[in-house]
């Protein structure tokens, strides 16, 4: 599956990168992981079927319990997203070439990279809320590390906290769909019959963490401006 595919290739990445000393090899391994990935979601967003409603590229993930089985695919907004996600990540690591702390900044780049494509693809909504809030560790080390005004480290932490504690209002958001459904797949969701109270609150739950989410990385872009 094509989707395994680019996991696999962020995942080589990050481990090579981190073994190896030779910024040569580090550089050829990022741009390669980071390529193979722009490769794979290219390919899912040239061929994706857009008559389809259903999600497409399902992968399942099980454990000898059934409490842990989650499922990864996409639909045509996910698709996109993937697709520009890598492509994003691609085009850092070429900006970053000439880094001093390559190797670093590349390990960040390539977890947000592995995030990015977890988030878009995850079809369980708390596994989605996890990776949503562990993208927040890399992107808090490359704006407090590569940040290039004083105010950074003030405005990594407002970042930091400001996000993880306005996402909380989700996360009740999501202890009360499993509360209401006993699922938190996607797609059993899509088909639930919730109330339009319910589909109000729930839309304003969700809704929150991303325009706070959006408005802190713009406020933190304003203070640590670019390096270059």
């Amino acid at each position: 599956m094509m989707l395994v595919f680019i996991f696999l290739s962020y995942i080589f990445g990050i481990f090579s990168i981190f073994l190896l000393k030779d910024r040569k090899y580090q550089q050829n391994i990022a741009l390669g992981a980071s390529g193979i990935a722009l490769l794979g979601s290219t390919d899912i967003f040239v061929n994706f079927e857009k008559t389809v409603v259903d999600f497409s590229e399902i992968v399942s993930v099980f454990s000898s319990s059934s409490i842990f089985a989650y499922s990864f695919g996409l639909d045509g907004l996910s698709t996109s997203f993937l697709f520009l996600s890598c492509l994003l990540i691609f085009l850092c690591i070429l900006f970053i070439w000439d880094e001093l702390k390559f190797k670093e900044y590349a390990i960040n780049l390539l977890l947000i990279g592995l995030f990015l494509a977890l988030i878009f693809t995850v079809e369980d909504l708390l596994l989605f809320y996890v990776f949503f809030e562990a993208i927040l560790i890399p992107m808090y080390l490359v704006i407090g590390i590569w940040g290039s005004r004083e105010r950074k480290i003030r405005a990594v932490y407002l970042f930091f906290f400001y996000t993880l504690w306005g996402s909380l209002l989700t996360l009740v958001g999501i202890l009360y769909i499993y509360s209401q459904t006993g699922s938190l797949n996607f797609e059993y969701l899509s088909s639930y019959p919730f109330t339009l109270t319910e589909q109000l609150f729930l839309w304003a739950a969700f809704f929150f963490i991303i325009c706070f989410k959006n408005s802190n990385v713009s406020c933190t872009y304003l203070v640590t401006g670019s390096s270059r």
